[in-house]
């Protein structure tokens, strides 16, 4: 197996950055399409925040790897948000799910 060379690389890299574009795009508009039609959060919806959480959360890691001190707060804001959602979700389903 031979290494990629920078070319290839950064075609690669395209491809992928406009995929995540599209995909992105399509959970977004596809998760509101589905709140005004239901006004409720389907799976799109999560699925787009879970994405963009777990975006955050690995590239906090990887600044954490190489040193990059803003990568310790990116970890600790991604993990706070989550936090903050599963506590505001289990305190709607006591109020308003039963």
């Amino acid at each position: 197996m031979r290494k990629m060379d920078e070319m290839e690389l950064r075609i690669n890299q395209k491809g992928i950055q406009w995929s995540w574009a599209f995909t992105v795009f399509s959970l977004f508009i596809w998760g509101a399409y589905e709140y005004v039609l239901n006004q409720e959060i389907s799976l799109p919806s999560i699925l787009f925040i879970l994405q963009f959480l777990t975006y955050f959360f690995v590239t906090g890691i990887e600044k954490t790897k190489v040193g990059d001190s803003s990568g310790k707060k990116q970890i600790l804001l991604s993990a706070g948000i989550v936090l903050a959602l599963i506590v505001f979700g289990f305190m709607l389903f006591l109020t308003i799910g039963r």
